[in-house]
């Protein structure tokens, strides 16, 4: 049989993935008689002494996690041309790649209740490898996978969820750039996404730590809040631009306060707010307006548009006129009282 119809004992059923380094297939283990991930070394790096250590450090790194928040490691194999490849379990409900592009296709929204799901799971999962020591480096939606709840632990998902559903259990894979804190924590070598790295990742011997992994997870978080419809807030906003500062030290300090600060940003920004008007004769009562949510800060639109500006920036900048205008008018009517 030939290397797509079987790998070892294995049966492969597809191909799931491919990247430069590696490629990942669904197949069956015919023993154990369940569904498994292959992760097989690409024969451009095969023969890389540095490229196979690599691979093998990764397992190492995962074995090291051993938390329902990564995928299992079963097994490290070799091919008989001598590739290495991991065996590991398989995230039966694709990536969140997978469903932000099942979403766009099918035209379907995403609510704040749905970000604020994966603000949540992301903030645990990334806080439990960091606990670990393991930095991961390479955070986006198609490292981030979806699997059943284990037993014990409770769902990410929420009712009428179309992110993150019912039993829905985040979990994070692809640990090949990742790195052991108590390792070297200089950047040896530029590594990552460029849509979703941090600065630090980029300058040859710049320190690294779980910071860098805050910044890719608030550039996924802007990725899915452009898809939330006429969400606007500057408290939303506040808490990105810090998660994506340049400077590592301006970041949270941690994944738990990342999240937290997120999800608390998130939540106020769903509540509606009491704009009270100074009486007059001719002034209305007091009305409760929804608050505009999520104004991404200038930071943030740079990322998205490749430049300072562009319609998201736009939005800021009406989003701020607006806010002058009205304390503008609010200040006169306090002065023509007085």
């Amino acid at each position: 049989m030939s290397l797509v119809e079987a790998i070892g004992r294995f049966v492969v059923l597809e191909r799931i993935g491919v990247g430069a380094h590696a490629a990942v297939y669904r197949a069956e283990d015919p023993v154990l008689d369940q569904l498994v991930a292959l992760k097989v070394l690409s024969a451009q790096v095969a023969y890389d002494v540095d490229g196979r250590e690599r691979f093998i450090k990764e397992a190492r790194l995962m074995r090291r996690i051993d938390s329902p928040r990564t995928a299992t490691i079963y097994d490290v194999a070799q091919l008989p041309d001598g590739r290495p490849y991991l065996v590991m379990e398989l995230a039966e409900r694709g990536t969140l790649d997978d469903r932000i592009e099942e979403i766009d296709q099918h035209h379907q929204r995403i609510t704040v209740l749905d970000v604020r799901a994966v603000v949540a799971a992301l903030g645990t999962a990334l806080a439990t490898i960091h606990d670990r020591g393991v930095v991961h480096r390479d955070i986006k939606p198609s490292n981030i996978l979806i699997r059943p709840a284990p037993e014990g632990h409770p769902p990410d998902g929420h009712p009428g969820g179309v992110l993150l559903r019912g039993d829905d259990f985040v979990i994070l894979a692809d640990f090949g750039l990742a790195k052991a804190l108590d390792s070297t924590r200089q950047v040896t070598a530029p590594a990552g996404t460029p849509a979703y790295m941090a600065p630090e990742q980029a300058a040859i011997g710049a320190p690294i730590d779980g910071r860098a992994d805050i910044y890719a997870a608030s550039a996924v978080i802007v990725e899915l809040l452009e898809r939330v419809v006429g969400h606007r807030d500057p408290r939303v906003a506040a808490v990105l631009a810090r998660g994506m500062a340049r400077n590592r030290e301006d970041r949270h300090a941690d994944a738990r306060t990342w999240s937290q600060d997120l999800v608390a940003a998130l939540d106020a920004s769903l509540a509606p707010v009491t704009v009270t008007v100074p009486q007059t004769a001719a002034a209305p009562p007091p009305a409760v307006v929804p608050v505009l949510s999520y104004v991404p800060a200038p930071a943030i639109a740079a990322r998205r548009t490749g430049f300072p500006g562009g319609p998201v920036l736009l939005a800021f900048l009406v989003a701020a006129l607006i806010a002058v205008a009205v304390l503008l008018v609010l200040a006169l009517a306090y002065t023509g009282d007085t």
